[in-house]
């Protein structure tokens, strides 16, 4: 679970690789508005599993961004 400070890491690193990589990586519109969800209410088990068909299992790929990078890490902590 995720510490107040990292879910506002979380929130800002969601909707900033939506915004740089949605032109080629249209999924991180979608992973962003879940992420959006995080603050207002609970997560439920098929936003988690849904965020993790997204993004292949939190897996980072080897030509992620930091941002990108930071924002796997940050899904795959919040999942556990």
């Amino acid at each position: 679970m995720l510490n107040k400070e990292e879910l506002k890491e979380l929130v800002f690193f969601a909707d900033k690789v939506a915004t740089v990589h949605w032109p080629d990586h249209g999924e991180f519109i979608r992973v962003n508005e879940i992420v959006k969800n995080i603050e207002t209410k609970e997560l439920e088990e098929s936003d988690y599993e849904e965020l993790k068909e997204l993004t292949n299992g939190f897996v980072i790929p080897e030509w992620a961004c930091k941002a990108q990078t930071t924002l796997l890490n940050l899904l795959l902590k919040s999942s556990k």
